[in-house]
């Protein structure tokens, strides 16, 4: 039997940190924000919110968020946003994207 040549979508969650000349911090999310994620996703950016001004999480490789993952999302953003920091998210996956859109919620964290 030939093996499946197509990718399997990630079930799991990387963040990658990139940080830029200016020194603010990238997170480069792949996979999934699910219920079994979303706290490596919290964790992440409460790590960075004590110490940067913004974050920005680049969801570009985030293809899929639950429900529980988009709570986690909302409430990473009115924690980091507690702690002086803005969470941004930027190249929103368009999957997401629309998720965002359906709840309204891209008025609340905003996209670039």
């Amino acid at each position: 039997m030939a093996a499946n040549s197509l990718a399997t979508p990630q079930r799991n969650l990387t963040i990658e940190h990139q940080v830029s000349a200016d020194g603010s911090t990238t997170l480069v999310c792949r996979g999934r924000i699910t219920a079994e994620t979303s706290e490596q996703f919290k964790s992440e950016v409460k790590s960075l919110a004590a110490h940067q001004k913004q974050v920005l999480a680049d969801l570009s490789g985030v293809n899929f968020v639950d429900s529980s993952g988009l709570g986690a999302v909302l409430a990473t953003y009115a924690s980091a946003k507690s702690a002086g920091c803005e969470l941004k998210l930027v190249n929103v996956h368009s999957n997401v994207r629309d998720l965002l859109n359906i709840t309204r919620l891209t008025a609340v964290l905003g996209e670039s």
